[in-house]
This record gives C-alpha cells, structure tokens and sequence, in this order.
C-alpha cells in the first residue's frame, strides 16, 4: 500500500484512538461525578465540538501532508475510520460499565428520569426510558453509527473548506 492510500487510514486510526479516549474520560468523569444519573449533558457537548475540531484538523492536515491526493475519497477514509474507532472505544466503555462496573446503573438512570421530569413531555421520558432498556451493546453500535456518520459529514465540510482555501 503506498503512502497515499495508507495515510488516510493510519490519520483516522490515530484521530479516533484519540477521540474514543476523549469520549471514555468524558464518560469517567460523567460516572463519576453523578452527572451521568442527573443527564447532564454538558460534558458530551463538549465532545461533539471536539469531535467536529478533531476531524476538520485532520482532514487540513492530510491536505498539508499529502496535497497531490488530497480529495473526497480519502478524507471520507478519515472521518469514517475516526468515528469507527472513537464509536467502538465508547462502546467498549458503557458494556464494561453496564455489564460488569454498575450492573444497575440503567435501572437508576430509568427511575431518576421518572421521578424528576419536570419540563420534559410525558413521550420524551418515554423515549428516552426506552433507549435505556436497551442492550449496552446496541447502544454503542447506535453511537458509533452516529460517530461514523458525523464523522463523514465532517470530512466532507472540511475537505470542501479546504478546497476553497487554495
């Protein structure tokens, strides 16, 4: 594989190992401090800026490393790969905490929503009650479906800002 072909794999193995370790700190941080049973959701907003900074940087600086195959095809590469990883590590992450960590954490989730909806409609909290039924496992996969998905939008705005840069 020459340089041209790999460098968009080997940047968006790098980009997302170092998101899924962003989003697994980022959810530490949110078990641990409860915010993750008052949904507060502060912290995985700031994620998805990061997220959104992360991807647009690496498809400029591919740009920068690579301009002669700098296009569409492989900054796609980039933020697919990016959002598979970062995707996969968090799914890791809340199947470790669900499953072995909080068995429990779920139903506690569940039960905190229901007793404190004030200002949420009455089908949110059951939207809502009904992700958390689901398993970790599908959860995750839902996650890192969106991950791969916003990482693909991402690129692509990126890629398009770069090209008319120049």
């Amino acid at each position: 594989m020459n340089q041209s072909k790999n460098l968009p794999l080997k940047m968006g193995s790098l980009f997302g190992a170092l998101l899924g370790t962003v989003v697994v700190s980022i959810g530490i941080i949110r078990y641990k401090t409860g915010m993750i049973l008052r949904d507060d959701q502060t912290l995985s907003y700031v994620y998805w800026c990061i997220f959104t900074l992360t991807v647009l940087y690496a498809v400029f600086q591919f740009k920068k490393k690579d301009p002669s195959s700098f296009s569409y095809k492989h900054t796609v590469k980039i933020g697919l790969l990016a959002g598979l990883i970062s995707g996969l590590l968090y799914t890791v992450y809340i199947v470790v905490l669900n499953g072995y960590i909080d068995p429990e954490l779920a139903s506690k989730i569940i039960e905190y929503k229901n007793a404190n909806h004030s200002g949420m409609a009455a089908q949110d909290v059951s939207d809502s009650t009904k992700i958390m039924e689901m398993s970790e496992a599908l959860r995750g996969l839902i996650y890192t479906f969106v991950c791969m998905t916003f990482g693909v939008i991402h690129s692509m705005i990126g890629t398009l800002a770069a090209k008319k840069i120049n």
